[in-house]
């Protein structure tokens, strides 16, 4: 079976069950794992699935993430690539040399230190995947927040992280979501001891950015931990034409090869 064919056949099975599971398409299809994975990758690069742990739901689901089905952050690595490169290249610009700034968990802000490493500015962050990725040439300096440390998430949270953000003030924060509802004014996370994090960031922060792709318009959480009218601005790659936007929303357009 061609792969175009099988990835007809797994968005046909999701549009009748909401959910399918990589154990159950490697029995329908006699293909491997990898197979599976790749195949589930391409469909959600295309916008129409949302990979969750061990399986993938449709986009247009109401999907509501939470600790029990978040992925964990090397299966979102290269989800929406693309998307989160032009979102960071054109957020990067909020950044100027002296300033404070926080830095978010998860695989959307990585995309922040092409821009970032000329900036001599304060680095503060949870984020262990992110500093494992930060270029040698550097020039600012890291300040990387202890506490309770989640492998699976590659971030530090919990009381005592809580705790040492209240040591600091932010110039600028660039803060991420796992979902978002434009109507009721919110953004999602899957846990709320995450959530906590966040709401303390954005509110020792003088200004927040929030980086979402577009899939997060159709993506349920947990925890809701602020409310979209409250970032000074958010960054996205897409947003619908029928639908009115915003006016803290701003869409990027795509980076120009030089």
């Amino acid at each position: 079976m061609l792969t175009e064919e099988r990835m007809v056949r797994i968005m046909d099975l999701l549009h009748k069950n909401s959910f399918v599971s990589i154990q159950d398409l490697m029995k329908r299809f006699q293909v491997s794992r990898s197979s599976i994975m790749r195949d589930l990758q391409e469909l959600e690069e295309q916008g129409r699935i949302l990979r969750v742990r061990g399986g993938a739901s449709l986009v247009d689901t109401d999907v509501l993430l939470s600790r029990y089905n978040e992925p964990a952050v090397q299966f979102k690595e290269d989800t929406q690539k693309d998307a989160k490169k032009i979102i960071c290249h054109k957020a990067i610009e909020e950044v100027h040399d002296g300033d404070c700034i926080f830095i978010d968990a998860g695989t959307t802000p990585v995309y922040l230190l092409e821009g970032l490493k000329h900036k001599d500015v304060e680095l503060v962050t949870t984020n262990t995947y992110l500093l494992e990725r930060l270029p040698l040439d550097f020039k600012g300096h890291v300040y990387l927040l202890g506490g309770e440390f989640s492998k699976k998430y590659d971030s530090s949270f919990g009381s005592m992280t809580t705790q040492l953000l209240k040591q600091f003030r932010f110039d600028l924060c660039f803060l991420t979501a796992n979902g978002i509802s434009v109507q009721e004014d919110e953004a999602y996370v899957f846990d709320m001891h995450i959530g906590t994090i966040k709401k303390e960031v954005q509110m020792r922060s003088r200004k927040s950015i929030l980086l979402i792709d577009h899939t997060k318009l159709k993506t349920r959480a947990f925890y809701t931990w602020s409310n979209l009218s409250s970032f000074s601005k958010v960054y996205m790659d897409t947003y619908p034409n029928n639908e009115r936007m915003p006016e803290n929303f701003k869409i990027c357009k795509e980076i120009e090869n030089d």
